[in-house]
């Protein structure tokens, strides 16, 4: 089966008019993509955010013509603003078993290993996590979090409680089992997160220990010995309040999504409750580390 494809580019503003336009015109699928290189990562607690320039792509039935495409943008854009649109014939095609294909094992610290499904790990004696690309998806892959995992596989939280505020994925969850911890709540505002990571959970080291939730189902008088966060920079400084009231003197944070140029301050909010360790610096994303005084 073959579809037709088409690519549009346009401003933030006009993306949800226009996805709503394609649907109705038809389109069979729509993604949403940042066309210039702009970080979004874990978006703060009831915010949708997207990049201020956006690739729409969308598929339609090979029988559907150009002009109806056109039409249906038309629709949704002011008079004469039409945008250029990009059209083109694709087969139909497994996109998840082709990125699965293309996805190597990945090696954190001594022995944590982060593998796709069917890839083999050259370490006899690796922590294996196994995490299928899809929905949430998160390999490892992103600087940020790699930097996380790095810190978990070095300092394995072993008997230890452990906070994954923004889980996605859950790989960071998963990975604190993996390594030792006693129990571990995964917190993210997107249901479809939740769900990713019980289903990896499930795959790997089982679910037993792990919780998932809404930030607001969280209870805000339970403490944790170890808090991750891998969010955007803003979101953790708005978010610092809440967190410390999550903390115990002594907890170990780590905070990631941050970029080097909003690194000290991220750092001096966290400095007022938090002895903060040097960053850590990876293709311009930050890892920032401390102890709860």
């Amino acid at each position: 089966m073959s579809w037709l494809k088409v690519q549009i580019e346009v401003d933030e503003t006009m993306a949800e008019a226009l996805e709503l336009a394609l649907t109705k015109f038809g389109a069979a699928s729509i993604e949403l993509a940042d066309a210039a290189d702009e970080p979004i990562l874990e978006p703060a607690p009831g915010a949708t955010p997207l990049w201020q320039r956006i690739r729409l792509t969308a598929l339609f039935d090979r029988e559907v013509d150009e002009t109806t495409v056109r039409l249906a943008v038309a629709s949704a854009m002011e008079p004469g603003a039409l945008p250029d649109l990009t059209f083109d014939i694709v087969e139909n095609e497994d996109w998840i078993a082709r990125l699965r294909d293309e996805l190597t094992p990945l090696q954190f610290g001594q022995h944590l290993w982060v593998c796709p499904p069917g890839k083999t790990c050259p370490d006899p004696d690796a922590i294996v996590i196994t995490m299928e690309p899809g929905l949430a998806f998160g390999t490892g892959t992103h600087p940020t979090t790699s930097l996380c995992l790095e810190w978990l596989a070095d300092n394995p939280p072993r008997e230890r409680t452990v906070l994954d505020f923004g889980c996605g994925s859950g790989i960071l969850a998963i990975a604190s089992l993996a390594l030792g911890a006693s129990s571990v709540i995964g917190v993210d505002i997107d249901r479809q997160a939740l769900t990713a990571t019980c289903e990896n959970a499930r795959r790997n080291i089982g679910s037993e220990r792990l919780d998932v939730m809404a930030p607001d189902e969280l209870d805000d008088a339970k403490t944790f010995d170890c808090l991750l966060a891998n969010i955007l920079s803003g979101t953790v400084i708005e978010l610092a309040p809440t967190l410390r009231k999550l903390c115990h003197s002594g907890t170990n944070i780590a905070l990631s999504g941050i970029l080097t140029e909003q690194a000290e301050t991220v750092a001096a909010v966290y400095r007022a409750w938090c002895d903060i360790n040097a960053p850590v610096i990876d293709d311009g994303w930050v890892l920032l580390t401390g102890t709860v005084l």
